[in-house]
């Protein structure tokens, strides 16, 4: 299978990549600056940036013949006013997908996005509320309703907490994550 890599330069696109190429997929990924990922065999580089349709584009045609059938966006947004990278990237991406025929996506979100705000501690709502944290939340919160209102299946990862650690088992605590306790979302590596 070859999978499109949208944020692959960053620790966790780099993480999702590695991990999909030793499970034997090929990857297409779509980057600002080539350089920022070494030449790896299975690895297809294109440079651009996913807010621009016709740079998707190419990377769905990127390798003839064998296009991509999955999506993983591991993108983060910038702490800004107004930033819509992630929306951006999402509308522009539901058109490509569509016209190429692939029905899922999955999104690296954060937790105290959509229903799992209702579940983070008191001390980090307020911090996503009062903070820069606001834009690239809110951002993530129209990701949430775009891909709603898409055709497509799609899967939001909301982690509480991304480090470089030990691998440990992913636990599910479904979509609003209720029962993770009073650490969630403190600390933790949130760049894709």
């Amino acid at each position: 299978m070859r999978i499109l890599v949208i944020g692959g330069s960053g620790q966790t696109g780099r993480l999702v990549i590695d991990e999909a190429l030793q499970r034997g997929h090929k990857i297409t990924a779509l980057i600002r600056d080539p350089s920022a990922l070494p030449a790896t065999e299975g690895l297809k580089i294109v440079k651009g940036t996913p807010v621009e349709p016709s740079n998707i584009e190419s990377a769905f045609n990127a390798v003839q013949g064998d296009p991509p059938t999955a999506v993983i966006v591991t993108l983060s947004s910038p702490k800004e006013k107004g930033a819509r990278v992630l929306s951006l990237t999402h509308e522009n991406l539901i058109a490509a997908t569509k016209k190429h025929g692939v029905l899922k996506i999955a999104t690296l979100s954060s937790f105290g996005v959509g229903s799992s705000l209702a579940n983070i501690t008191f001390l980090m709502r307020w911090t996503i509320s009062s903070t820069s944290l606001r834009y690239p939340f809110a951002d993530h919160n129209h990701v949430d309703e775009i891909l709603k209102k898409s055709d497509l299946k799609f899967v939001l990862l909301r982690p509480a907490r991304l480090t470089m650690a030990k691998k440990a088992p992913v636990q599910f605590l479904g979509d609003d994550g209720k029962g993770l306790g009073i650490f969630a979302g403190l600390g933790g590596d949130f760049e894709g």
